[in-house]
C-alpha cells in the first residue's frame, strides 16, 4: 500500500512543493492547481511533517494499492456514468485519478468507445496546467483586424440553425441536410467548398471542406476544423440530438472564423473542415488524414480543432488547449493570443484524447484542440439536454477571438494597404471610391480589434479589483468607441 494526498497550490508554490516531495522519495502528478502526491507507507510521516512545516495544507488523504493509480480522460461524465462504483481519488472534470486494478483498467479502456480513455497516471509530470491571463507579446499588426471580424451575429445565427435539426447523427438525413447547408454557407463567403463522402460503420456520411488559397510563394496549409455531427447516447441514433455545445458550437466557430478570414489575404492556404462521424470514432478526420498524399501532408503547418467551445463550467472561465509535444509552439501562440484578446484563464494539457486533432497528431502533424475549460463538468452532452440555453455566446466569442489572433500569426495575415482616395491602384487604373471604402473598412476593423484587446486588459484588472474610478470612465468610453466602429463596419 501507499499513502496519497492532494495539495492545492499556485504556480509560485509548485517548485518548492515538488522539491519537498521528491527529496523524501515521493512522486507527484499535477492537475491544474492541484498536486496529487504518493509515497510509500514508511515515508509518509516524514513527508507529511515536511509539507506541513513548509506551510502546505494537505487536502484529501488516504491509502491506495501499488500499481492501482490510473488517469481517466473523459468526455462529459462518460466514465463516471459507465462506472459509477469506480473509486475516484481526484476529480478535475475531464481528468480523473482513479483506483483500479490493471485488469479493470484494461477492460474499461476496451469499452470506452471513444468516450473516455484509461492510462497509467504520469509520474512527476503535469496532466494539465492552468495559467491566469498574462500580457502577451506583440501580436502581428494586422491581427486585431481579423479578431474584429469575429462577429457575434454570425456565430449566433450559425449555432441556432444547426440546433434546429432534430439530430445531426452522422448517418441521418438531417446530417446530410446540415452538411449541404454548411457547404452553401462556405460558398456564400466566396470559398471553394465541397462535400466528400465517408463511411461510418455500415452507413455513409460526409466531410464538408472549404478552401481559401494563400498568396505566399511557398504557401503551406493551415486547417481549422470541428465536427458537425451530434449524438444521443441514452436515446440511440433516432433520438433527438440537438448537440448545441457538442458540437454545434465548434461547427459554428469554424463558420465564424471562415467569415472573418474571407475578407483578408493570407500567405498560407486556409482549409476549413466540418467532419462527420466523430462521435462514432473519429471517422471523418481519420479518413481525411489517411487520404493525404506525402506532399499534401508535409504542407500542413498546423491544425486547429474546435470541439465544445460554448459552455462555462467553472469560475473563472477558462479555455483548455490540448495537444502533444509537437503541438507546443501552437499552444504557446494560442496562449499569447488569449492574453491579447481575452480575459480567459488558459489550461494546457499534453495528454490528448477523443477529438479530431488525434488522427493528425498520430500522423505527426501539429494539431491542437481548443475546448471549454473543465468540460468534464458538462453533463448535458450526448443527451437531448444539450440545448441552446446552455451556450454562453460571449464566452464562445472570446475563444473565437483567441483563435482568430492565433490564425493571423499561423497563416500569415497580410497587412491591409490604405490607398489615398485619389490614388490609382498599381497597374489597375484609378481604384475608385469602392476600393477606398474597402480599405477604410479594413482600417476600422483593425482599430476595433485594438480596442477589444484593451477592453480585455481592463476586464482582467477589474476582476482583480485594480481599476480606479477614472479607469472605469475610460473603459466606458472605449466601449462606446468600439460599438461605434462596429456599427460603421456592419
Amino acid at each position: 500500500m501507499m499513502k496519497y494526498a492532494t495539495i492545492h497550490a499556485d504556480d509560485a508554490a509548485i517548485p518548492g512543493l515538488i522539491a519537498v516531495i521528491e527529496e523524501r522519495r515521493g512522486w507527484w502528478s499535477r492537475l491544474g492547481t492541484d498536486l496529487f502526491l504518493c509515497v510509500a507507507n514508511d515515508g509518509w510521516p516524514g513527508l507529511a511533517r515536511a509539507l506541513q512545516d513548509a506551510g502546505h495544507v494537505l487536502g484529501v488523504q488516504g491509502s491506495v494499492r501499488q500499481g492501482a493509480l490510473w488517469l481517466v480522460v473523459q468526455k462529459g461524465r462518460a466514465f463516471q456514468r459507465e462506472h459509477p462504483r469506480a473509486r475516484v481519488l481526484l476529480d478535475k472534470g475531464r481528468y480523473l485519478v482513479a483506483e483500479l486494478t490493471k485488469a479493470q483498467a484494461e477492460r474499461m479502456a476496451a469499452r470506452g468507445e471513444g468516450c473516455f480513455q484509461v492510462m497509467a497516471l504520469p509520474r512527476n509530470a503535469a496532466v494539465f496546467q492552468t495559467h491566469a491571463p498574462r500580457r502577451a507579446r506583440a501580436m502581428p499588426p494586422a491581427a486585431p483586424a481579423l479578431v474584429a471580424g469575429v462577429q457575434d451575429e454570425v456565430f449566433r445565427q450559425a449555432i441556432t440553425h444547426l440546433v434546429s435539426y432534430r439530430t445531426r447523427h452522422s448517418t441521418s438525413a438531417d446530417y446530410a441536410q446540415a452538411a449541404a447547408w454548411a457547404q452553401a454557407q462556405f460558398q456564400a463567403l466566396g470559398l471553394a467548398a465541397r462535400t466528400v463522402p465517408i463511411t461510418v460503420g455500415g452507413g455513409t456520411s460526409a466531410n464538408v471542406i472549404a478552401t481559401k488559397p494563400g498568396l505566399g510563394p511557398d504557401a503551406g496549409q493551415v486547417l481549422v476544423v470541428g465536427h458537425l455531427d451530434s449524438v444521443n447516447h441514452p436515446g440511440g441514433p433516432d433520438a433527438p440530438a440537438p448537440g448545441a455545445d457538442d458540437n454545434a458550437s465548434g461547427s459554428a466557430g469554424v463558420l465564424t472564423l471562415a467569415a472573418a478570414a474571407a475578407a483578408h489575404d493570407f500567405a498560407h492556404d486556409l482549409t476549413f473542415i466540418l467532419f462527420g462521424g466523430e462521435e462514432q470514432g473519429l471517422h471523418g478526420s481519420t479518413q481525411y488524414v489517411a487520404g493525404l498524399e506525402g506532399e499534401a501532408r508535409a504542407r500542413i503547418r498546423a491544425v486547429l480543432n474546435m470541439d465544445m467551445i460554448g459552455s462555462v463550467n467553472a469560475q473563472p472561465p477558462a479555455v483548455l488547449l490540448e495537444g502533444a509535444a509537437l503541438s507546443q509552439p501552437l499552444i504557446d501562440r494560442l496562449a499569447e493570443a488569449a492574453g491579447a484578446f481575452t480575459d480567459l484563464d488558459v489550461q494546457v494539457s499534453l495528454q490528448p484524447f477523443g477529438s479530431d486533432h488525434m488522427p493528425f497528431l498520430d500522423a505527426g502533424i501539429p494539431a491542437v484542440l481548443t475546448i471549454e475549460g473543465t468540460d468534464g463538468a458538462n453533463d448535458a452532452i450526448h443527451t437531448a439536454n444539450d440545448l441552446l440555453d446552455r451556450i454562453d455566446m460571449g464566452y464562445a466569442l472570446q475563444i473565437l477571438r483567441m483563435n482568430a489572433g492565433w490564425l493571423a500569426q499561423e497563416a500569415g495575415l497580410a497587412e491591409p494597404a490604405l490607398p489615398r482616395p485619389d490614388a490609382p491602384a498599381a497597374g489597375c487604373g484609378n481604384a475608385g471610391p469602392a476600393a477606398f471604402d474597402q480599405a477604410v473598412l479594413a482600417a476600422q476593423n483593425q482599430l476595433a480589434g485594438h480596442y477589444q484587446a484593451l477592453l480585455a486588459q481592463y476586464a482582467r484588472l477589474d476582476r482583480d479589483g485594480l481599476l480606479a474610478p477614472g479607469d472605469l470612465v475610460e473603459r466606458q468610453s472605449l466601449w462606446a468607441l468600439c460599438d461605434h466602429l462596429r456599427s460603421d463596419c456592419g
